[in-house]
């Protein structure tokens, strides 16, 4: 049963939360706290903070001139990871 209740965070953990919805790590940013408060927000960051590494590549490898085509990591990010 869910309960539906209002809190005031820092700003740090609102940017996680949207950084984890952004890379599928969340289907939606209640769910991303849901996973913080289960896993706390140590067990979180390392994964955040992965996607951070590969997004930025990504980009730099768009900037070089390589294209990531289909079934490539473009794909990947863009659909995201939630099953």
């Amino acid at each position: 049963m869910s309960v539906t209740i209002s809190i005031k965070t820092r700003k740090e953990v609102v940017d996680l939360a949207d950084r984890m919805v952004k890379y599928g790590i969340a289907k939606s940013r209640s769910h991303a706290f849901n996973i913080l408060i289960e896993k706390g927000i140590g067990g979180v960051i390392d994964e955040v903070r992965l996607w951070d590494r590969v997004y930025e590549k990504a980009e730099e490898f768009e900037a070089k001139g390589y294209e990531l085509k289909h079934g490539s990591l473009w794909k990947i990010l863009e659909e995201g990871r939630i099953e």
